[in-house]
């Protein structure tokens, strides 16, 4: 007899395939990609009411920014394989700080249909990843972009309350030019 599952029904056997062996920690990487809005509630669901009740931990990769607003505690944003912002998920959510972070925040589409936004579009070249140019990776695409973004990579810098944003926009052109980076996560502190 072959039994033939749908795509929550998988996802969901594949997430108590991983509590069988009791972990402290899973990475869920894109689990709902590839599911209707409907299904995907639900798997996310499940996922926050494990980690919750099982004091798991979860790190949850994904491309869309909306859905990993809705599920998580803390973010990180990446540009190119670089961390360009990170911090409390509300924080970053509702003042984004890297110029990147809030474009993405911006394109995140709107279920009211009497709002109308301006379309994000991202002027410029995408770079390759293999072979990165010296300074910021997101200088071919950024608004506010100065030399410095284009000689030096920024560090990752206090750039919100509690958040903090790899741009010279908090550190050498916000006038701070001996910019200290921020310190390092401690050893089982979430990024």
């Amino acid at each position: 007899m072959r039994l033939d599952l749908s795509g929550g029904q998988r996802q969901r056997v594949a997430i108590a395939r991983a509590l069988v062996l009791d972990p402290d920690f899973i990475v869920c990487d894109e689990p709902v990609s590839m599911l209707d809005v409907s299904v995907q509630a639900g798997v996310l669901r499940i996922l926050d009411e494990l980690s919750r009740d099982l004091g798991l931990a979860v790190l949850y990769i994904s491309h869309d920014i909306a859905t990993v607003g809705y599920i998580c505690d803390r973010i990180a944003v990446m540009y190119l394989g670089r961390v360009v912002e990170q911090g409390p998920v509300r924080e970053v959510m509702r003042r984004p700080q890297h110029p990147y972070t809030q474009n993405l925040i911006r394109a995140i589409p709107n279920s009211d249909p009497l709002v109308r936004r301006e379309r994000v579009v991202l002027e410029g070249d995408v770079p390759t990843p293999i072979d990165t140019l010296p300074g910021c990776r997101f200088a071919s695409r950024c608004r506010h972009v100065e030399p410095v973004c284009r000689e030096q990579e920024p560090d990752l810098l206090a750039a919100g309350d509690k958040s903090l944003a790899r741009c010279h926009l908090y550190g050498v052109l916000a006038g701070k030019p001996g910019a200290e980076p921020a310190p390092a996560a401690t050893p089982g502190e979430a990024s």
